[in-house]
């Protein structure tokens, strides 16, 4: 009896599962010359009514080269009334509608879901979250800088708008020496 059973799993593995499981083979690693410029590490300031912060982030691929993962930090204010923001998203574009689309997650519990477009060398998203709709625009505008600028509703309703602007941070080459 074990022996007709195994017979049949492998059979029904070799026609069924093996078969249907080609037809759902990933995609190519994403090609797209703007996420691809966004790798890497980052630092800059962001201007919003909570005031001016410093932000780092670090860009980089993941699942096998699918979606771009996005490692924020942002600090605000200054001595003890200083406040620290994480946040941790990943992005990517359907294979089926070539739409952006974005996934972000924050240390204030919220949760966002973009969708969007790009022209030229910027993606524009609207992100969907606790307070509402926003959309953002992240700008490449230099070899080693972006502006990501953002507007929508504050938890009063008001409309609020601010701008991050980043900078890449330098890999010092080897060997160079220390000034």
């Amino acid at each position: 009896m074990k022996s007709n059973l195994a017979y049949v799993l492998t059979i029904f593995t070799l026609v069924i599962a093996l078969p249907a499981a080609a037809q759902m083979a990933p995609p190519q690693p994403l090609q797209d010359d703007l996420y691809e410029w966004m790798a890497g590490e980052w630092e800059g300031t962001t201007e919003s009514p909570m005031g001016k912060a410093a932000d780092e982030m670090k860009v980089d691929w993941d699942l096998d080269h699918q979606f771009l993962n996005f490692h924020y930090k942002s600090k605000i204010g200054e001595g003890s009334t200083a406040m620290t923001y994480k946040g941790q998203g990943m992005m990517t574009v359907n294979p089926q509608t070539q739409e952006y689309v974005g996934y972000w997650f924050g240390s204030f519990r919220d949760i966002s879901v973009g969708k969007g477009t790009r022209t030229g060398n910027k993606i524009t998203m609207t992100w969907d979250g606790p307070t509402g709709s926003e959309t953002r625009t992240m700008e490449k505008v230099a070899e080693d800088k972006w502006v990501m600028a953002f507007k929508g509703k504050g938890p009063d309703g008001s409309e609020t708008t601010g701008a991050t602007t980043l900078t890449r941070k330098m890999k010092k080459e080897k060997g160079a020496k220390k000034s």
